[in-house]
């Protein structure tokens, strides 16, 4: 049953991305992508799929992964069902320090903009954490409640930023607070690995911890996890993740929520066989969501954040009602 699995996420997965690079947009026909993947297509047609469609696909497999992963961790950590970055307010408190960054930041220091976004995660997680706690422990209810105070807070925040953004600047600005992969070039994807490679490493190195912090923090001490530290690297992670995401990518909900939680039907609770697949899954419904994004009301394109709370919202109801 699980090697079925594996063998049709990764085939629906590759599906997904052929069909990005082949129909991709109205700029080339189906059969010219196709010859350009074959070897014999023109020169501006290899400019379309490789300079442009290729980056948009790479970016919406790496934030799809890095939304996923960090979802499956905060759930798991927290011992919360309805944990992930954008219901958590981490996403938001990214999206609102990178749109300051990108508003008001000398050009030459433009590349500081994904530190200025995982910092404000990282703000936005410990903010979340504070206000949830109780003398029980932060519940899931507080949790998702302060996760609202904090989303409520930074999207003021954001349309402070925005009417005070010097004109040149308000385009960049507010591609920040909307989930899309159309600003994607090769250069973003490669600015984006080094904010999501580390954190997957940490996130892979605690993934034992991760699971037994799942059955409560005392028996995972008994069982001598680390709980201060662990908690710590996790958050850290999951905030740099959700912030390199919200820099390069702007907001994208529920991705984080769905992915884990399909994927535990099948492959079950263990983090570690967790991780890479909900990775894969989440790649898949950001590049599917992308996809749609661009086809759905061409040749208008929507965010791809429009599509993802389109089957978030549902996933999130159904959720709420059964953990109540």
């Amino acid at each position: 049953m699980t090697r079925a699995a594996d063998a049709l996420l990764v085939v629906a997965l590759s599906a997904t991305a052929l069909l990005a690079l082949l129909a991709g947009g109205p700029a080339l026909t189906v059969k010219d992508a196709a010859r350009v993947l074959l070897g014999a297509g023109t020169e501006e047609a290899a400019v379309v799929v490789f300079h442009l469609r290729l980056p948009r696909l790479l970016l919406a497999l790496s934030v799809g992964a890095a939304l996923a992963m960090a979802g499956a961790a905060l759930q798991s950590l927290l011992a919360n069902p309805l944990a992930e970055p954008f219901l958590l307010g981490i996403s938001g408190g990214g999206a609102a320090s990178a749109t300051m960054a990108f508003a008001f930041l000398p050009m030459a220091s433009l590349g500081l903009v994904p530190l200025a976004a995982i910092a404000g995660s990282a703000v936005a997680t410990a903010l979340v954490w504070w206000m949830a706690s109780g003398p029980l422990g932060p519940s899931p209810t507080r949790m998702i409640l302060a996760g609202v105070a904090v989303n409520a807070a930074a999207s003021a925040f954001i349309l402070v930023v925005l009417a005070a953004t010097p004109s040149p600047r308000l385009p960049g600005a507010l591609a920040v607070t909307m989930g899309s992969f159309a600003g994607a070039t090769p250069g973003a994807v490669l600015w984006l690995l080094p904010y999501l490679l580390p954190p997957l490493a940490v996130l892979f190195h605690h993934g034992r911890d991760l699971g037994l912090l799942a059955t409560g923090e005392e028996s995972a001490a008994t069982l001598g996890v680390e709980v201060g530290v662990v908690r710590r690297r996790v958050f850290l992670a999951a905030a740099a993740l959700s912030g390199g995401a919200v820099a390069f990518a702007g907001i994208i909900g529920f991705v984080g929520l769905i992915t884990p939680h399909l994927c535990r039907l099948v492959w079950g609770h263990s983090l570690r066989r967790l991780l890479p697949r909900a990775a894969l899954a989440g790649a898949l419904l950001c590049a599917a969501g992308d996809h749609l994004a661009r086809v759905l009301l061409a040749p208008t394109e929507i965010p791809v954040g429009v599509i993802t709370a389109a089957l978030g919202v549902p996933f999130f109801v159904a959720l709420l009602r059964r953990s109540a």
